[in-house]
């Protein structure tokens, strides 16, 4: 029988199947996987195989996280590690597998190859420590302080818009994400623009709502100015624009003027734009071109606010709270119901910023494995909750922005020892790039 053959039995098993061969580090690389992986996450075979290799890519981490945990099974026979995984879409929604495996071994070749067969688990079925969390300065959802950007999609909302997300994430259509600050928007676009990556797309990200006037007429010069005509050579480009409002009027004539250019020489451009305003009342002012408008809005994205994803936030403080506990040295973190209560009945006008911004404050002054759950004077007006469930706790004294900062930085500062770089380190924790850690320290003058 020839390989070929073989590749196509395992095509047909129901199941989705890896296949790793090991080489002469004892380092697990991926060589194989059946078409149920297209079906289940979105990637056709190769891509999920190439991103598996990539360190740009979620999946290599993803996958790199099962092979520990088959090393852990496999080792003296001995390990508390459960056979579940997880695993995470095209389009950001994670799923949870149950799996199992072998080591063999065949005569073309001395060292050894492992088969697992993955099977998705019951929805009722909850995974400890596997829904996402909020790094600092992050917009949606994300691995506990490591940068990794996913969406928690417990909610009937999510669930439904995430649908929606995978059926249009291949089909070369502009998509608009809109929502409120903080909702997801980004994260969501990101996720997306990682997808056409896979396509061969070149990929621009133009993060216009933190960009100088300045800043922006140069980025927007450099691809679709004289500058940006070595652009023409690339079949296929995608575009992200955060806060696309922000974009001011002669340069959205550039951009259209550029796809124009593109188009007629048979290149394909994808935007990906990301707004908090009103783009309909930016056109009525004058402050936006009608015609960008309905390149963009073809396909239009909602995010929900948190608010109405209360799933979504028994997940994610579920599972971040012990997980940040643990990396800061806390130990075991109960978080008690009368608390998850309350982060469920907060209206959370900030969205994820406000809610990971009031458990991280939280979780510092938090002691003996409990969970306090600190709220901030400006947020206690969003409480629905009763009387009974939300007094008790007196207002703190109200600092400047920057000194709350201060304060909460030293704090962190004190728990990693002043360490800013690596995995144990502050920048790590906080999700942060430590050169733009150190710039807040020196501008808020910490030491």
């Amino acid at each position: 029988m020839t390989n070929s053959f073989w590749r196509e039995v395992l095509d047909h098993i129901p199941g989705l199947v890896f296949l790793f061969r090991v080489d002469e580090n004892e380092d697990a690389h991926l060589i194989f996987v059946n078409s149920q992986i297209q079906h289940m996450l979105g990637y056709t075979p190769e891509e999920y195989v190439l991103a598996s290799e990539s360190s740009d890519s979620n999946v290599q981490s993803e996958v790199m996280a099962l092979v520990e945990k088959i090393a852990d099974l496999s080792h003296n026979g001995s390990s508390d590690a459960e056979p579940i995984c997880r695993l995470h879409s095209k389009r950001a929604a994670d799923y949870s597998f149950s799996f199992e495996f072998r080591i063999f071994s065949v005569k073309s070749s001395p060292l050894p190859f492992i088969a697992v067969s993955l099977e998705p688990l019951k929805k009722d079925h909850a995974v400890a420590g596997s829904s996402s969390a909020l790094p600092e300065g992050k917009e949606g959802g994300g691995d506990a302080a490591s940068g990794q950007l996913y969406f928690v999609t417990e909610s009937p909302l999510m669930k439904a818009l995430m649908q929606k997300v995978d059926a249009v994430t291949d089909q070369h259509v502009h998509l608009l994400f809109r929502g409120d600050r903080s909702t997801g928007k980004r994260t969501l676009a990101n996720q997306v623009l990682k997808a056409e990556g896979f396509s061969g797309a070149k990929t621009v990200d133009w993060d216009v709502g933190s960009m100088s006037p300045a800043e922006q007429n140069e980025a927007v010069e450099e691809l679709c100015g004289t500058a940006g005509k070595a652009n023409t050579r690339h079949d296929r480009i995608c575009l992200l624009i955060v806060e696309i409002s922000k974009l001011s009027g002669p340069n959205q004539e550039k951009l259209l003027d550029w796809m124009q250019v593109m188009t007629g020489a048979g290149k394909k451009v994808r935007i990906l734009a990301t707004t908090r305003t009103l783009l309909e009342e930016q056109m009525k002012r004058g402050k936006f071109s009608m015609e960008l408008y309905y390149y963009i809005s073809f396909e239009s994205i909602l995010l929900p606010p948190l608010s109405q994803r209360k799933e979504d936030i028994r997940a994610l403080a579920g599972s971040w709270i012990p997980n940040a506990a643990q990396a800061l040295g806390l130990g075991e973190m109960k978080i008690e119901e009368p608390v998850m209560e309350r982060l469920l009945h907060h209206d959370w006008p900030g969205n994820f910023d406000e809610f990971y911004r009031v458990l991280r404050s939280s979780l510092l002054r938090s002691d003996q494995g409990v969970f306090r759950l600190i709220m901030d004077p400006s947020a206690s007006a969003g409480i629905r909750a009763s009387s009974e469930k939300t007094g008790g706790e007196a207002l703190q004294e109200i600092v400047t922005f920057d000194e709350m900062n201060r304060q909460y930085l030293e704090q962190v500062l004190n728990k990693t020892d002043g360490k800013i770089y690596g995995r144990d380190g502050a920048a790590y924790l906080l999700g942060m790039k430590p050169t733009t850690l150190q710039s807040k320290l020196k501008k808020l003058g910490v030491r």
